[in-house]
């Protein structure tokens, strides 16, 4: 990471700054025409600050969208300079954050009032995933990942030898870049233009498994740098009519994604297993070959849409939208296998996927005031994608690491499944005002999906929503809402994927209850019946004008009624506190609480060699899933109205995992309840500011942060902890880190 601005970067600033420059000066050029409260309420206030600060430590998760990841002093740049000119409307605005670090920003725009406007942009964010991240392989960020010279290889980590002396550090992380050029037009008779481009660039790595093997019994994997190289370029045009009644417009909407790497190849550090034969032996040591997985192919999305609002009479209002889009994908496949030792006989069946799909959408609202007391709104939606790609079927080889079957072991021929849907959806809401200080909100909702190549051909559901708010007296104010959804669905057919995606060839033999790859009675959640409740109430008491009260609750419950295996029920509870106080004129202080309880509850089965051991609930294991959070944070300012004010905030979060993993009485190893997982997180955030004079202060800004976390999934994973997946050595973040930063600011009009 630099905290320096780049130079092609400060070279694009200074040539928009320097473009503004006209647009500055005759605004500018007025300034003195007018008084200094004329000018206040024309103009808002411009503000440049600049200084330095300093970072205490070292620490990657810290400095996580942020880039204060490194000790050490960095530049600190803000500005925020306006104009405008009360006599023909034009104005300026360029807006500079964070410009001494790489989460930095500019804008500027620039135009006339009523009449046209330009704008660019740029932002830059960092992601940053892990600093502990450790990998034997030589040259991580690579699009072919080799091993060290004379890798042992065996066919469990337990056995290499040299695998923890040839860990090596990565740091995974990605940087964001952003442009964007904007330009609105107000033409003639009620119409403008809008058209916006965006041009986006995402470069760096993350994290993704490579498995190498042929079925479920002897897999091998590896925790891989994926190397990450996006640009996706998005285009609009918007045309706009209004008028007093009808409100409309049309556009074209484009989305352009390229990636300039198509594949990840690694080299298989682990050498032959019963049933594989990883191929191409000459690479020095006993395992051989390589695996190798696609990354995200590029793509397009195109969109037409038009859009309007009609006020039918002062009471009455349509408003609706229509579009029409596309989804294409056409990269060219990879070849079957990375091996050039093991046999292809059978070659693909398609150059590329030729991936299509169209989608439609419209939707239609009216709403009217049907009594003085009453307000009604009735809406229609629907949602259309029709996935056109053709199907294929495909002779697949298992993970880089066997000869391709003859055809007629269609048991590996599988046909490529392109799922539809269709949604109509219908809304209801009446508003009625029982009494002055009462209002009565009620509410119905019917939602129907179809589906193709899934587990059931469409669901329904039903939801009805009440709600009361009323306000006791002037200091007293409270309401609750109510929502019951009943989710119902044909009969779910696990197999039919399974039935659909395989040859007849292949499950024609098998017996008619074990024609499936997955528990038969196992739903997916999303596509299981169920009822829901949400509930939410919250209450507002302003005691005096000085202190402000609010207290809310929301509880959510899932129930899947009808799903013996898979997600069986979720449900949840928040509670929050708000309060604010302005002790004096020059006194003010606020807090908050909040408490979230979430809890889930899924069951399955231990299949093994006899898929029907399902039946037996001896087989099964259960996992109940609980996080609790708890965050609370006071703060306060002083601003005695002299020289100076400061101010200041503390905050508190803390999270709980909770895993309790059970197993049914036939399961050889029981199984035991998981490490929780856990977070910590303390800051406090202290600021002051002295005012040299009426427009020039120095400021002062103190950061303390300190965060912990234990997660099981990363401190008890060294590299042979696993057998057949080798570990990375990452580490929970942890750490405490003091900022502190000095700058002065000029605010001027």
């Amino acid at each position: 990471m630099t905290r320096k601005i780049e130079p092609r970067f400060a070279r694009k600033v200074l040539a928009v700054s320097v473009s503004m420059i006209g647009l500055a000066g005759f605004v500018n050029a007025r300034a003195d025409d007018v008084d200094e409260e004329t000018r206040r309420l024309l103009t808002p206030e411009s503000e440049i600050e600049a200084g330095f600060g300093n970072v205490s430590k070292d620490s990657f998760k810290h400095g996580d969208f942020t880039g204060l990841n490194q000790s050490g002093a960095y530049g600190i740049a803000n500005f925020s300079i306006f104009g405008r000119d009360k006599d023909d409307a034009r104005y300026y605005e360029i807006i500079g954050r964070n410009l001494g670090l790489d989460s930095r920003s500019l804008k500027v725009e620039g135009g006339r009032q009523g009449d046209f406007g330009l704008r660019f942009e740029y932002s830059q964010l960092p992601k940053l995933f892990t600093d502990s991240y450790q990998t034997p392989f030589v040259n991580p960020g690579a699009t072919s990942l080799l091993l060290p010279p004379g890798w042992v290889a065996t066919n469990n980590t337990t056995g290499m030898t040299n695998l923890a002396g040839s860990m090596r550090s990565f740091d995974v992380e990605t940087t964001r870049k952003a442009y964007s050029l904007g330009m609105t037009k107000q033409l003639v008779a009620g119409w403008s233009a809008v058209v916006d481009f965006k041009h986006e660039t995402k470069e760096g790595n993350k994290l993704i498994g490579g498995v190498i093997g042929s079925t479920g019994g002897n897999p091998r994997a590896a925790i891989l740098p994926e190397p990450v190289d996006y640009t996706t370029d998005q285009f609009e045009a918007i045309a706009r009519y209004i008028t007093p009644r009808l409100q409309t417009e049309f556009g074209y909407y484009g989305s352009f994604f390229r990636n300039e790497n198509s594949a990840l190849a690694w080299q298989n550090p682990y050498e032959n297993i019963a049933g594989t034969a990883w191929g191409n032996p000459a690479v020095g040591y006993a395992g051989g070959g390589f695996g190798q997985l696609s990354l995200p192919p590029d793509n397009q999305f195109h969109q037409i849409f038009a859009s309007g609002g009609y006020n039918y009479s002062k009471d009455t209002r349509i408003v609706g939208k229509l579009s029409f889009g596309r989804m294409t994908q056409n990269e060219s496949f990879l070849p079957y296998t990375v091996n050039p030792g093991l046999t292809v006989t059978t070659p693909l069946p398609r150059a590329s996927l030729d991936g299509k799909v169209d989608t439609t959408h419209a939707d239609l609202k009216l709403t009217s005031k049907l009594a003085p007391k009453t307000n009604f709104a009735l809406g229609y939606r629907y949602d259309d994608r029709d996935n056109k790609t053709p199907q294929s079927q495909y002779l697949y080889i298992g993970g880089d690491s066997m000869n391709q079957p003859l055809l007629t072991n269609v048991g590996q021929a599988r046909t490529n499944l392109p799922g539809s849907s269709t949604k109509h959806q219908v809304t209801a809401e009446l508003d009625h005002r029982l009494a002055m200080q009462t209002k009565l909100k009620l509410g119905y909702e019917f939602d129907r999906i179809e589906k193709t190549f899934e587990a059931i051909d469409w669901e329904r559901e039903h939801t009805v929503k009440a709600g009361v708010d009323h306000r006791f007296n002037e200091m007293v104010g409270a309401g609750i809402s109510y929502a019951y959804s009943d989710r119902d669905t044909s009969t779910y057919d696990a197999a039919a994927p399974f039935l659909a995606s395989y040859s007849p060839l292949y499950w024609g033999p098998m017996p008619l209850d074990q024609q499936w790859d997955n528990v038969p009675t196992q739903k997916k959640f999303f596509l299981a019946p169920r009822k829901r409740d949400k509930l939410h109430a919250h209450t507002h008491v302003s005691p005096s004008e000085r202190v402000d009260l609010q207290f809310g609750v929301d509880y959510n419950n899932d129930d899947y009624h009808d799903s013996y295996f898979g997600l069986r029920e979720a449900k949840g509870w928040v509670a929050n506190f708000d309060a604010s106080l302005q002790a004096s004129d020059t006194v003010t202080g606020h807090a908050f609480v909040s408490y979230e309880h979430y809890g889930s509850d899924q069951r399955s089965s231990q299949l093994g060699a006899v898929k029907l051991n399902y039946l037996n609930p001896g087989y099964d294991w259960t996992a109940d899933i609980t996080d609790k959070t708890f965050t609370f944070g006071v703060g306060f300012r002083v601003k005695p109205g002299g020289k100076y004010e400061f101010g200041g905030d503390f905050s508190h979060s803390y999270s709980n995992g909770e895993i309790d993993v059970a197993t049914g009485a036939l399961i050889a190893t029981p199984a035991t309840p998981l490490p929780d997982v856990v977070s910590r997180l303390n800051r406090v955030d202290l600021f002051g500011r002295y005012w040299l004079q009426k427009d020039l202060s120095i400021n002062l800004k103190y950061i303390y942060e300190r965060y912990s976390s234990k997660d099981w999934a990363y401190d008890e994973v060294l590299p042979a902890t696993m057998a057949n997946v080798i570990g990375t050595n990452q580490l929970s973040p942890d750490y405490g880190v003091h900022v502190i930063g000095i700058t002065a600011s000029y605010r001027f009009f």
